[in-house]
């Protein structure tokens, strides 16, 4: 096919603002899809299966050296089928050859270039490559095929058992270690990746990793453990003063690429600032502390302001270029920040750690803080009040003047599982900081799903964008929703929710269990098979799909009293000891389950006409393991000591399905609590 400026490829029908960008490349792209499968079997030629997403800085970079490029392109369409993936939309074909990536080079990113046989099996893959290294790699590997296929054949067949035993689980033949001391130990052995002098794991690039940091400050709070709670706090310190995040318009960064938060790799991604907007609003909860607040205020202004849709859902990200360059919208010279400031601009500069030359690079500075504001306040000898005035005064201005640039692009498409991630983070920080307008648009949110991602039988869509949906939902998009819907009911005691979320579970029990009816797989049994199931079980910058389900099991098990739900997530559970107990740190949901089930549930169970006002009394408190419910215990199954029933509103606290007598008072329940849900070795 030759492709001309004006012609586009098979991309131009796509809603992936990721894959519409490579809709006029001289390069003849599919999607991925019977199309681009049966073409290659057809023509007998190899695979190029190309990854990324639309926020990807070297993604950018390699499509304008490498696929706009008349020559290269000419090779790719006169030898291969090429296929772009974006691996938000397609997590299953993302992950499988990013398991080929790994099990052939040790390593992984995006881009993801893979070359495949005609049958989808990976022979090669790695992430960018200049135009040189590219057309070296073309030519061996179209070479090899005409000359000698059964070597690329014999190659396919090792990776694909490389890949294969990634995924074996080891049988657990230990006892199911039940005890705070398998916890102590695991985190003694997860210390030594952490840095105790920046935050975040040791070395660079530094990932926030909000599920890490969300587990270490429950550990933190159940045990008493003070070094624990002092690295947690450090490291949530450094990034909200750090350059990874935006002090003039809020929200994070993707990642730090130096060891101590400076400077950050400048994409924003939904996923991220929702998990980060909970995390912030749990430590809130947990510590009170003022920073935390305004990080989790202006957080949600950014997503409000800049990933924010008409109708209340939530965008995928803000790419990390504008103007062809990485940072130009949020970074600046010394000299614009004198012009904007003008007298007081000395204050500012100090602040935020400018230079005359640029704290980065191309005398460009990135804002970011290096004191507290009463050590800045005492250094330079102005109040508190005063300096926080004078920022504000000023940073609106700078907010304005970076308002007019050129914007970075915005990857409109709306992703489920980011949008329940979102949700969640409403639902947490109207729960942290009493914002009752924040549960609202969550469950605005939240109802668009139930009503119109839901089909007759209960599927999702994995995508929505201008109201056009075309991808099936993945395990993440079901398991964060779940999530979501059961996290609404605790803050709003509407059972609705719980039977939504239940009917979307036995959707996923239906449709994505494993062969062992165990674990799940990321794609429904109802999609066309790939080359090899994936499965997600590391819990990485996003929560493994699979965690996530089996928490979801245990939460919804005691909400609704299915014994088989328990039973499912203490399975999956004991299934992944091993790996928990190896690496803890890429496994860090599966231990919050872990350690649920060491303490057993407590469930906060409140009856009566005033159930609602007493669950908005409980809000602004830290209590990790605790379950909220609108119903009286079953007596049935869980012992009640004492109890007078009377009509009016009570509050039980139920811990290892016994009860405590009945309270009447929030203040009351939050001295039980204390006893049962604080557990000092």
């Amino acid at each position: 096919m030759v492709m001309t400026e004006k012609t586009p490829n098979h991309l131009i029908g796509e809603n992936s603002p990721y894959l519409l960008q490579h809709a006029y490349n001289p390069v003849n792209w599919y999607p991925w899809g019977n199309d681009a499968l049966e073409t290659a079997k057809g023509q007998n030629k190899l695979m190029v299966i190309s990854i990324g997403y639309a926020a990807c800085h070297w993604c950018h970079v390699m499509e304008h050296e490498s696929f706009e490029d008349r020559g290269v392109a000419e090779t790719m369409n006169r030898d291969f089928v090429s296929v772009k993936v974006d691996r938000e939309e397609r997590p299953d074909i993302d992950q499988i050859y990013m398991t080929a990536a790994y099990a052939t080079t040790g390593r992984g990113g995006w881009p993801l270039n893979v070359i495949a046989l005609p049958d989808q099996r990976p022979i090669f893959a790695g992430t960018y490559f200049s135009k040189s290294d590219w057309l070296q790699i073309l030519k061996y590997y179209t070479d090899t095929y005409h000359a000698q296929p059964g070597d690329l054949i014999r190659q396919a067949s090792e990776i694909g058992n490389g890949m294969k035993q990634q995924h074996l689980i080891p049988i657990q033949a230990e006892p199911f270690p039940l005890t705070k001391e398998f916890l102590q130990a695991m985190i003694t052995n997860w210390e030594g990746e952490l840095d105790f002098m920046n935050g975040g794991t040791c070395g660079a690039p530094k990932f926030p990793m909000p599920a890490n940091l969300g587990f270490l400050l429950r550990y933190a709070s159940r045990y008493q453990d003070s070094r624990v709670l002092d690295y947690t706090e450090l490291t949530l310190d450094k990034m909200a003063k750090g350059g990874i995040y935006d002090h003039l318009g809020g929200g994070f960064s993707r990642y730090s690429v130096d060891a101590y938060w400076h400077v950050p790799h400048f994409e924003k991604m939904l996923y991220d600032n929702a998990q980060l907007i909970s995390l912030y609003a749990n430590a809130y909860a947990s510590t009170k502390k003022h920073v935390y607040k305004k990080v989790i205020e202006e957080s949600i202004d950014f997503i409000d302001r800049e990933l924010t849709n008409p109708a209340g859902l939530f965008y995928a990200s803000l790419d990390a270029d504008s103007e062809g360059k990485e940072g130009a919208y949020y970074t600046w010279t010394n000299e614009e920040l004198c012009k904007y400031l003008g007298d007081f601009s000395s204050i500012f500069l100090n602040y935020y750690s400018c230079e005359e030359n640029g704290n980065w690079e191309l005398n460009l500075n990135v804002l970011r803080k290096s004191q507290s504001d009463k050590d800045f306040s005492r250094i330079h000898e102005i109040s508190c009040d005063i300096l926080l005035s004078f920022l504000d005064t000023y940073k609106n201005q700078l907010f304005k003047v970076r308002s007019s640039r050129i914007r970075p692009a915005t990857d409109d498409k709306i992703l489920t599982c980011w949008n329940a991630l979102m949700i969640s983070a409403m639902v947490d920080a109207s729960w942290a900081l009493n914002k009752p307008a924040w549960l609202d648009k969550a469950i605005d949110a939240a109802n668009f799903y139930r009503s119109s991602l839901n089909g007759k039988n209960g599927k999702l869509w994995r995508n929505s964008k201008a109201g056009c949906f075309k991808i099936s939902g993945f395990l993440d998009d079901y398991s964060f929703l779940i999530k979501s819907f059961l996290d609404i009911y605790q803050s709003t005691l509407d059972e609705a929710w719980i039977w939504s979320a239940d009917a979307l579970t036995r959707e996923v029990i239906r449709h994505f269990s494993c062969t062992d009816n165990i674990l799940f797989r990321l794609s429904s049994d109802e999609e066309p098979p790939l080359i090899q199931d994936a499965i997600e079980l590391s819990d990485n910058v996003i929560p493994a799909s699979n965690s996530q389900m089996a928490r979801n099991l245990f939460v919804l098990g005691y909400l609704v009293g299915d014994e088989v739900f328990l039973l499912r997530s203490e399975r999956m559970l004991r299934k992944m000891i091993p790996q928990i107990k190896r690496n803890p740190s890429f496994h860090a949901n599966w231990t919050a389950l872990l350690d649920d089930f060491i303490s057993g549930p407590t469930e906060v169970n409140i009856t009566g006409d005033e159930k609602l006002l007493r669950i908005k009394e409980f809000a602004g408190n830290y209590l990790p393991g605790v379950i909220f419910s609108g119903n009286r215990p079953n007596t049935s199954s869980i012992v009640i000591e004492n109890v007078n029933i009377i009509e009016k509103t009570l509050i039980y606290i139920c811990k290892n399905k016994t009860c405590f007598s009945p309270v009447e008072t929030v203040h009351e329940a939050l001295q039980i609590l204390e006893k049962v849900v604080s557990l000092k070795p």
